[in-house]
């Protein structure tokens, strides 16, 4: 199974997120779309696992789940990695202002060590990928719409459990499916709930 730790979005912002891909679509760039069943905000990915692997995979999630309340997040402002002289991934930012996102994908990624993962060798940068860019013709063009999108403000994420998602590749692009899911307490439940 590929699988991999996420976050899902709402309906409302997928739809914005593929209105925005329209505003960079007509310009002279050769680009692979992220589809909009693709949109979700990876916390890790962990690629191809056996099967047997799943049930330990859950349990972190669980007891990562347990130890956090619902939060929001905010999708807002465009950008390129690595940088504007050589874009190579077209994405919108996830503000994290409560900080519970990079703490969530921490603990992830420490309970997921113990049971044979390897940790991520980047910082965690949250985003949301657009598109992976191979050839930007006219630059300036491709800047001068980045420029006008750099400060555009999606909507709220409102963030109550992580997934484990399966990744199918197929021809016309993945398919995915959610494993399980692992919900936060709620504010009023005690810590030995669960």
């Amino acid at each position: 199974m590929r699988v991999f730790i996420a976050i899902p979005l709402p309906v409302d912002l997928k739809a914005k997120l593929v209105a925005l891909q329209q505003e960079f679509r007509p310009l002279p760039l050769e680009a692979a779309w992220v589809r909009e069943a693709g949109f979700h905000l990876t916390l890790k990915f962990l690629g191809d696992v056996d099967s047997t692997q799943i049930g330990s995979i859950f349990s972190c999630l669980t007891a990562t789940a347990q130890r956090y309340h619902p939060f929001s997040l905010s999708l807002a402002g465009v950008g390129v990695f690595p940088h504007e002289s050589s874009p190579r991934v077209l994405w919108v930012g996830v503000q994290d202002v409560t900080g519970d996102l990079k703490h969530i994908q921490q603990t992830l990624d420490a309970r997921l060590i113990q049971v044979g993962f390897p940790s991520e060798n980047r910082s965690f940068a949250p985003h949301l990928t657009l598109a992976r860019l191979k050839r930007v013709l006219r630059r300036g063009d491709f800047l001068a719409t980045l420029k006008v999108h750099r400060e555009t403000v999606l909507g709220q994420v409102d963030v109550d459990h992580i997934e484990l998602v399966e990744s199918q590749l197929h021809p016309s692009g993945a398919r995915y499916s959610i494993v399980n899911a692992a919900h936060f307490p709620r504010a009023t439940a005690t810590s030995e709930s669960g």
